[in-house]
């Protein structure tokens, strides 16, 4: 099966992107992008990011960023991370297909912090639910 890969448009998402999943190529599900209705940004095209593509550390890491962005609790954004997660089609090239690499150029290169720092939920104690 062809794996597919999206770069970013611009030089200011390649360093957001850089920062957030250590890389700047993706690996997606689909070639094409799907209407999708978020909550977040409206009816937007998206493309889904193959999570079974990218190591479990960069999971993790994006969970504690939706954790955090969404108020929830770590473990329920472990369990959403893991189902989907989208990328806006509007900011990135069209996907095209992956180059096969050798395992030389496996994800570990692009994350040396993640073998020091073990990535955990947030130890902050969150706010306690209000029932109206």
């Amino acid at each position: 099966m062809a794996q597919f890969v999206i770069t970013p448009l611009n030089e200011n998402r390649a360093i957001r992107w850089e920062k957030m999943y250590g890389r700047t190529e993706l690996p997606v599900k689909y070639p094409l992008p799907h209407l999708a209705c978020t909550q977040r940004w409206g009816d937007v095209p998206v493309y889904y990011l193959d999570v079974t593509a990218v190591p479990t550390a960069l999971l993790d890491r994006l969970a504690t960023f939706e954790a955090r962005r969404t108020g929830t609790s770590y473990q329920e954004a472990r369990l959403a991370v893991r189902r989907e997660w989208l990328i806006r089609a509007d900011e990135c090239q069209p996907a095209r297909q992956a180059i096969p690499t050798s395992l030389a150029d496996s994800w570990q290169p692009a994350f040396p912090f993640l073998q020091q720092v073990p990535l955990r939920p947030s130890r902050r104690p969150q706010p306690r639910a209000r029932f109206i």
